[in-house]
């Protein structure tokens, strides 16, 4: 058993959940989950954090409208070191059940600002640098990543969203190497091996816009879909549970809106361990 699973555990106030094999002798694969449950065959909202601190808010938002009577189900989830998520979310499918979406909560805003994510970058690798094309961006997502951005110079915008630099990769001195940020739609240079794919979310779903709402009263700010740097492989794993999953984030009455929002939403037919 990890013992950074069980602190986790213990912090949060979680079970640990076992991904036998997934991290070899080192027993790191662990999942954390900690459970908000209101009752039996709720609409179940699934919220992912790369660490504690990701989850502190949107457990608290939940432990909130529950008490105002909100009839809905969060469960938290956090990776302990050396998880395999794919694996492991596979693995206990049937204990998280059935989601009316899933959201990962470990995607920082781009400057602090609050935003929804429309497209994250995949990651490339390839023996030698090549140049890379320049990701596409059309005239009014320019405009507004520039308005949002307004203290970044356009080199360091450009480094970032069009043409993101090769750097050496983490295994370099066992099998050398560079890799690179892949934006979506730009292709994949010859003799390079693509590690994990680029992804665009949707946008103007009912999911998004429940979360719009809720960051829009929240705030008061306009919330613009915009590019962001980040990995998108946890957010392929979790759209292997439900396809109705994204990034948000928010501090905590923007957790609360959300639910209040997302209990409204058409649940998928229930299933669970329990059944």
């Amino acid at each position: 058993m990890s013992p950074e699973a069980l602190r986790l555990a213990a912090e949060l106030g979680g079970a640990v959940l076992s991904v036998p094999g997934a991290a070899g002798a080192s027993g790191g694969g662990s999942l954390v989950l900690v459970e908000r449950i209101q009752g039996h065959g709720l609409s179940q909202v699934l919220v992912l954090g790369r660490t504690a601190e990701d989850l502190r808010e949107p457990l608290d938002a939940a432990t909130t409208v529950q008490a105002r009577g909100l009839a809905v189900n969060v469960l938290g989830l956090v990776p302990a070191p050396g998880c395999d998520l794919a694996s492991a979310l596979d693995l206990h499918r049937r204990r998280l059940g059935a989601l009316v979406c899933a959201l990962d909560a470990g995607l920082p805003w781009l400057d602090g600002k609050p935003m929804l994510v429309r497209r994250l970058p995949g990651r490339l690798a390839r023996a030698l640098p090549v140049a890379l094309e320049k990701a596409p961006m059309g005239p009014l997502e320019k405009a507004e990543l520039k308005g949002f951005l307004a203290d970044w110079d356009k080199a360091d915008r450009k480094r970032i969203f069009r043409r993101p630099e090769w750097r050496e990769a983490p295994d370099h001195g066992q099998h050398g190497g560079f890799e690179a940020d892949l934006w979506p739609g730009v292709p994949l240079p010859e003799g390079a091996e693509l590690r994990v794919p680029p992804l665009v979310l949707p946008e103007g779903t009912a999911l998004t816009n429940a979360l719009r709402t809720a960051l829009r009263a929240a705030t008061g700010q306009p919330i613009p879909f915009l590019p962001l740097p980040g990995d998108p492989a946890p957010l392929h794993a979790l759209r292997a549970l439900t396809p109705e999953a994204t990034a948000f984030r928010g501090p905590a009455r923007a957790w609360e809106l959300a639910f209040e929002g997302l209990s409204r939403l058409p649940a998928p037919p229930h299933f669970c361990a329990r059944c």
